[in-house]
């Protein structure tokens, strides 16, 4: 067995198709039959069922395939950190990440990371969790960010908790609700009549933020624009009647522009999810990854923490709140 030999069984596991399997690794069919018959007589497992114009993989042949997979990804980050050691503060680093973080901390990251290491190479996915996991697990990815609450427990991975933001509603400064007094005392139950956009959230932070708010379970209290790209929600939010629902931090300078304003709405919290760096427990990463995943959780923490101490409130009620406000007035 060798690792081009996994690499056959992998690229076969995907097409299930000798001949597209073969083009794609460049051998004759025959060539790519003969080294898939040798893995399943070395072994001696069936990996594959074959049939007149039909190939499947058998159920003792996906464990197979399940493990090869790690190897392969095992071995692409033994000859990544051979590269390094060989050529010093070198390499590239392959990073997933949620929109939240993205949009909160990543630029900093970046802007630090490559002032230190201004020769390692980086590639950046900003997706939803579940695609970053699938990259992750298929080698495609050294680690990825993300809010970690919906990802069920599983031995292959390692989250490290990184911290995470507050949140609060925003909307155009003519909105509806708040024309002509931008601190007016919105009630739960108007949001209902108006569109909510937000980035894809966790159901259980999605609830969480539903009951902070004082809205009842069967209010029908749903996003209707939901978008990855914070960005493009930004550009959208003026001159339109959406409520925006996005962190405190992330809207800092439409706030300061005078663009937008944050609603006033009482919550029991506004601090939601559980922000985690996500990799592979038993696949060790390279020194630049390592480096740059460390730089990360201490930014983000540290983030977390000042956000937190500016926009954060100790957890109370919906009547405490609103008394306040009234004592106030």
């Amino acid at each position: 067995m060798n690792l081009k030999q996994l690499d056959h069984l992998l690229v076969l596991s995907e097409t299930l198709s000798f001949s597209k399997a073969a083009q794609r690794v460049h051998l004759s069919q025959s060539a790519l039959s003969k080294s898939i018959a040798a893995l399943e007589e070395e072994f001696n497992i069936q990996i594959f069922d074959r049939t007149p114009g039909n190939v499947s993989i058998t159920s003792t042949g996906q464990f197979v395939i399940d493990h090869a997979k790690n190897l392969l990804s095992e071995a692409k980050s033994f000859n990544k950190n051979i590269d390094y050691l060989k050529t010093g503060s070198s390499g590239s680093v392959a990073l997933g990440t949620g929109p939240f973080p993205a949009a909160s901390f990543l630029d900093a990251g970046i802007r630090e990371f490559h002032k230190r290491y201004p020769q390692v190479s980086l590639h950046i996915r900003i997706d939803h969790w579940k695609n970053l996991l699938m990259d992750l697990k298929e080698g495609r990815l050294d680690f990825f960010m993300a809010d970690t609450r919906d990802i069920a427990d599983d031995a292959m991975l390692t989250i490290s908790p990184i911290g995470g933001l507050t949140v609060a509603f925003f909307c155009d400064r003519q909105h509806p609700l708040v024309a002509g007094d931008p601190g007016r005392l919105v009630k739960p139950q108007e949001l209902l009549s108006y569109t909510l956009a937000s980035v894809s959230l966790p159901t259980v932070v999605f609830h969480e933020l539903k009951r902070s708010i004082g809205l009842e379970h069967n209010d029908i209290f749903a996003v209707r624009i939901e978008c990855d790209d914070i960005a493009l929600i930004k550009k959208i939010l003026p001159g339109s009647d959406i409520i925006f629902s996005s962190s405190n931090l992330m809207m800092e300078s439409e706030l300061q522009a005078g663009q937008v304003v944050r609603l006033n709405i009482p919550m029991t919290q506004n601090r939601f999810g559980d922000w985690g760096l996500v990799r592979i427990k038993h696949r060790t990463l390279t020194p630049s990854a390592n480096l740059f995943a460390t730089l990360l959780i201490e930014l983000i923490r540290e983030g977390s923490k000042i956000d937190s101490e500016k926009y954060g409130f100790k957890k109370q009620t919906f009547r405490d709140r609103h008394s306040r406000k009234s004592e106030d007035e």
